[in-house]
């Protein structure tokens, strides 16, 4: 008899087997810790296409009088959202690409044997392994000399070598790649400008970090590509072409603030049975 685990041992896309290595100990000098999550509540952006957050009361503590014996009583609460929801990975069934009659994810396997109505058998997010790697943040408004990027502003080549080169930092083969666009700013402020038309990498952009050997890439914005982009090619070319999950919405200001580039991130996907992404809460430890 084989567990989950075991039933799932195939690679998922360029992820690696988690492992904390001497290399990533190597890399933990302080040992702070800094969550890179929103906090989940009412009011925050929710890209087009997915379930907006709800949280209520389910059992208040007047509620549960009776219910247990002595004195102690307790509450509970009902919470409802979709898994592109605040801070998330997208598993790489998320996108697929349309080829003549049949769509394709990843490893070219198709859409039609994949999809029923319980979720997405192939690449789900249950089949993510936790993720333990070497981060790096590249602040691209802080390399340009500006607090946050214009709006629908495309993030070149030539800006992450510059972020390279100014933060000393180089990604290598089995790295996590960040870009922060300082969107942050507008996070349950100005929603709809977070949601349709933020800065983000352009195509060339992105292949250039997988070139360089990226196994996952992020964003504090809700695409990770700049928006507009219609046809989402950003999307394609990672998670369909290439198996590079994408994280979004993540929160960088405090890393940003204390300048911190480079660091151990840790992300662990819940295991949601063919769900095509996970809410997480990932840390960076320096």
């Amino acid at each position: 008899m084989t567990n989950d685990l075991q039933s799932t041992a195939k690679p998922y896309g360029k992820l690696p087997e988690p492992q904390f290595t001497p290399e990533l100990l190597s890399m933990i000098r302080s040992g702070k810790v800094y969550s890179l999550q929103h906090v989940l509540e009412p009011g925050i952006p929710v890209f087009a296409g997915h379930a907006p957050f709800k949280s209520m009361p389910y059992i208040r503590h007047f509620d549960s009088e009776g219910m247990l014996e002595g004195s102690a009583g307790f509450a509970s609460e009902f919470t409802m959202m979709g898994q592109h929801t605040g801070t998330h990975i997208d598993a790489l069934c998320h996108f697929s690409k349309r080829v003549g009659d049949e769509r394709y994810f990843y490893g070219g396997e198709t859409v039609s044997d994949a999809e029923n109505h319980e979720g997405i058998a192939t690449w789900s997010i249950e089949q993510m392994p936790p993720i333990i790697a070497k981060g790096i943040l590249l602040d691209v408004p802080r390399a340009l000399g500006v607090d946050i990027l214009e709006d629908s502003y495309a993030i070149t080549i030539e800006d992450l070598k510059l972020c390279e080169e100014k933060q000393g930092v180089n990604i290598t083969t089995g790295t996590c790649v960040f870009t922060r666009t300082g969107f942050s700013q507008y996070w349950k402020k100005e929603n709809e400008r977070f949601l349709t038309r933020h800065a983000g990498v352009n195509l060339q952009a992105a292949q250039y970090l997988v070139e360089q050997g990226a196994i996952v890439v992020g964003s504090d914005t809700s695409a990770f590509e700049v928006l507009p982009s219609p046809k989402h090619d950003v999307h394609i070319y990672l998670l369909v072409d290439q198996g590079v999950p994408i994280m979004e919405c993540l929160n960088f200001e405090q890393l940003a603030q204390d300048e911190v580039y480079e660091f151990v991130i840790i992300v662990t996907p819940l295991k949601l049975k063919g769900a095509t992404a996970s809410i997480v809460h990932p840390i960076a430890i320096c």
